[in-house]
């Protein structure tokens, strides 16, 4: 019967894990405004954060249990110590921060030219220019401006601008740092300042009216918020898987103890 004395404590601890899982959902489901939603949020965020949670305390458990073959002493001892410094923490806080990098260098990864929509009339100069909008000139010499920051509004009717920078933002005649695509008729660029970080913009109408355009260097601030946001929402599941890790290798220990004794 003491053979199966780790596996039934650590079946309870199993338990006992889940339901502070589903309970702690429980309490933060704030939102839910009936108990229908409520007890629906618990099911779908708490089941898989007990099952997770289950997943690590039975590794934390494997892990004690694969340590434990070791005979000498003093390598068992160091190789436990190397073990719980670096296997938990590489992957309950290396893996978030991994993420946490993806995530940085997917908003910084260069998306070169891009095209807009079709203008209503084929564009034949770049007229007027701003951080995230472009104002052309169409070969019938109507003038035409188009919200990047706003895309569902599509091309819209204006008047011939007073200046070529129309919004913020500097004109530079920097080469722009992808080349264009060929073909181009006008080109205007602009560097701007943004929360601190510099970025730059480049508008270009081709010989068949098309309307492109190039940003560069424009998303450090997204990118850090992004990452630190999602660094922040991810520590607390992380320490708490860390710790339920060391809870399994400590109640494996103690009970294959108990069990040998």
């Amino acid at each position: 019967m003491k053979r199966y004395l780790p596996l039934v404590v650590l079946g309870c601890v199993s338990l006992a894990v889940s339901a502070c899982a589903l309970g702690l959902v429980w309490v933060l489901s704030v939102d839910a405004r009936t108990m229908g939603e409520k007890l629906q949020s618990s099911l779908s965020l708490g089941v898989p954060s007990a099952l997770a949670l289950i997943a690590l305390l039975w590794f934390g458990a494997g892990l004690d249990h694969v340590l434990a073959r070791l005979k000498k002493t003093s390598t068992r001892l160091g190789v436990s110590l190397l073990t719980y410094l670096v296997v938990p923490a590489a992957l309950c806080l290396g893996l978030p921060a991994l993420a946490a990098a993806l995530i940085y260098a997917s908003f910084n990864a260069p998306r070169g030219w891009q095209q807009l929509p079709a203008p209503p009339a084929p564009a034949v100069e770049v007229a007027g220019a701003g951080e995230l909008h472009v104002i052309i000139r169409a070969d019938s010499g109507s003038y035409f401006y188009y919200g990047i920051g706003s895309p569902s509004r599509g091309w819209e009717a204006t008047a011939r601008p007073e200046q070529r920078m129309t919004g913020r933002g500097t004109e530079i005649t920097t080469p722009p740092a992808f080349k264009p695509p060929e073909g181009v008729v006008s080109l205007v660029g602009l560097s701007y300042t943004d929360l601190g970080e510099e970025g730059q913009v480049h508008y270009a109408a081709l010989e068949d009216g098309s309307v492109w355009y190039l940003q560069t260097d424009a998303n450090k601030y997204e990118a850090g918020f992004a990452s630190g946001l999602f660094l922040t929402l991810a520590a607390i599941p992380a320490i708490a898987g860390l710790l339920v890790i060391y809870l399994g290798a400590g109640v494996s220990a103690l009970t294959r103890r108990l069990a040998q004794g």
